[in-house]
């Protein structure tokens, strides 16, 4: 089953199934395709709230087969509140065919005050020949989407599964992600998420 299950860790190996392994939200009630894949949480600055994000897909029916993902916001990890973004229906004149929106992952981003949601994106119109990482910024209330999809990063093939987290020891951000074109799992660094002044 695609469904969100929680578990529990001390050491990040060994885990603890909660919940009785069951469940935690029931993937016909938040997605258009009544399953989801990748879930990512987030704390919020304020320490009280959560950001899950999920990509809104059925694997049953290929791989590219999924047009968004789903937004869900909690203050107890518990009770969730959804919404989803069907990329054809939000952005008819710029993503009417794309054909699969993956993994979803939100980050804080200081400078813009505002938290990004960024995922891998394909077309089959020539747009966007292989998957690469676009991004944009939730609104205030964790619903939608702002603004049109902007490119972030791609490494010339096939990149998704992005993860960026800021490392203060060295001030930069890290994105760790899987290159489906050459294989592996790459890492790339840059002092800000978004191009400042033109650079990166």
């Amino acid at each position: 089953e695609q469904q969100i299950r929680f578990a529990l860790s001390n050491d990040g190996f060994n885990y603890t199934p909660l919940n009785n392994g069951n469940p935690v939200i029931n993937s016909a009630d938040i997605a258009i395709k009544k399953a989801v894949r990748d879930p990512h949480i987030l704390r919020c600055e304020d320490g009280k709230t959560f950001y899950m994000v999920v990509t809104d897909m059925n694997a049953s029916e290929g791989w590219s087969s999924n047009r968004g993902i789903v937004l869900l916001k909690s203050t107890d990890l518990v009770n969730w509140t959804s919404a989803t973004v069907n990329f054809p229906t939000r952005w008819p004149d710029l993503w009417a065919n794309v054909t699969r929106v993956w993994a979803p992952q939100t980050i804080y981003d200081p400078v813009a005050g505002k938290y990004m949601v960024y995922f891998s994106l394909l077309t089959d119109d020539g747009t966007v020949t292989y998957d690469k990482i676009f991004y944009c910024y939730a609104n205030d209330d964790f619903t939608d989407l702002e603004g049109d999809p902007v490119f972030l990063f791609d490494r010339g093939s096939a990149t998704i599964d992005g993860d960026i987290n800021f490392n203060e020891a060295d001030g930069l951000y890290h994105m760790v992600f899987k290159n489906e074109g050459v294989g592996g799992i790459c890492q790339v660094t840059t002092k800000t998420l978004t191009p400042q002044n033109g650079e990166l």
